[in-house]
């Protein structure tokens, strides 16, 4: 038995932002359009979204305060706005960042308490209001999805705030938006992506119809990704990109994910390692280490890989990060042996507990030391 839990509508392909109008006009009157401090606004974009609401007649108000994985206080900060300006409708434009936060502020703007309590583990027991996902990068799968992963900079803590009332009403994927993406960024979201989609398919709590998603997308982003890198110009490589991301994230939403992201998310609080770039680096040795179990999935990824066998699935991997000119280790985040504790103790999420294959922590201390 499992669930599939979607936004209601899911738009696809190029030029559907001119979609955006009548798709907030549908839900609300007046939007709060949220996004990120400067890139959105430097590459055009947010002009584009501005004129296209406009259009459609429809007040807004800007929150552009959406930092590298965003705090709590800033979805607080957004929340507080949101209620000053009387928007009864959020739009988030960006990535996987400005995407949970856009999500967190219309799930808790009709919620009593504060963020703080949600993310200590408060339900959130109604709806919020209205959330259109406009994503710019491929991808973080924050349009799917039914959370919104932020930080606690006190208490040094990276978690998710989850609720069913968090999913997108509409998640709307333009391969345009991501034409201006930098070179890196491409390369971290899209690594985020395919590590997504390889943990959704081993999962333990996988099932038939996130297994084709996830199978998918690995092929698409496995073959695309170096050339989204070196050539971001050519829409039709995004556009694969776009789609190999909406699947990704298709996928892990209702399958979970894995060790790496377990691991990923201390390694970014911690030491603000940017969490696309922390999965590239763990994802060959956390396959290394889950090849023993579910050897017949691996086999079919090593088909979708064009790889000869599944034991080059980890070398294969580290080849695709050299491609596409990210690390194979965290050598320049200086993280030591003493970090190990915390960094073991704070990975036993929910993430963690999907893995396929049950990790110690003397395995993930062995890991780690090959990495650091």
């Amino acid at each position: 038995m499992f669930t599939l839990m979607y936004p209601i509508k899911i738009i696809f392909g190029r030029s559907t932002l001119e979609q955006l109008g009548p798709e907030v006009k549908r839900w609300g009157e007046k939007a709060l359009l949220v996004t990120g401090k400067s890139a959105i606004g430097k590459s055009g974009i947010l002009d584009k979204i501005a004129a296209v609401i406009e259009l459609a007649r429809i007040k807004f108000s800007l929150f552009d305060r959406v930092e590298h994985d965003p705090s709590l206080k800033t979805v607080d900060e957004g929340v507080k706005f949101l209620r000053e300006e009387k928007c009864d409708i959020v739009v988030g434009l960006g990535g996987g960042s400005t995407l949970d936060v856009a999500k967190a502020i219309a799930s808790l703007a009709r919620q009593p308490g504060t963020v703080w309590e949600y993310h200590g583990g408060k339900e959130i027991k109604k709806e919020g209001l209205p959330f259109i996902a406009l994503p710019t990068t491929a991808g973080t799968g924050a349009e799917i999805t039914n959370n919104s992963v932020l930080t606690d900079r006190n208490k040094v803590i990276k978690k998710s705030i989850r609720s069913p009332f968090m999913i997108a009403k509409v998640a709307l994927i333009d391969p345009e938006l991501t034409l201006s993406l930098p070179a890196q960024i491409t390369a971290y979201t899209g690594m985020d992506a395919f590590t997504q989609a390889l943990e959704s398919y081993v999962s333990k709590t996988s099932n038939p119809v996130s297994d084709s998603l996830a199978l998918r997308a690995i092929e698409i982003i496995y073959h695309s990704l170096p050339e989204a890198v070196q050539n971001g110009g050519n829409v039709e490589v995004r556009e694969r990109m776009a789609l190999g991301s909406l699947l990704s994230g298709m996928a892990f939403s209702n399958s979970g994910l894995g060790a790496v992201h377990g691991l990923a998310h201390p390694i970014g609080a911690r030491f603000n390692v940017p969490h696309g770039l922390a999965c590239a680096v763990l994802l060959p040795y956390i396959i290394g280490f889950n090849l023993r179990a579910k050897r017949d999935k691996f086999k079919q990824i090593a088909e979708k890989m064009g790889t000869r066998k599944v034991e080059d699935i980890p070398s294969s991997i580290k080849k695709l990060l050299e491609k596409v000119n990210l690390p194979l280790d965290f050598k320049s985040y200086r993280i030591t042996e003493a970090d190990f504790p915390d960094i073991i103790a704070e990975s036993r999420s929910n993430s963690m507990s999907k893995n396929p294959r049950e990790l110690s922590d003397e395995d993930l201390r062995g890991i780690l030391k090959l990495i650091i």
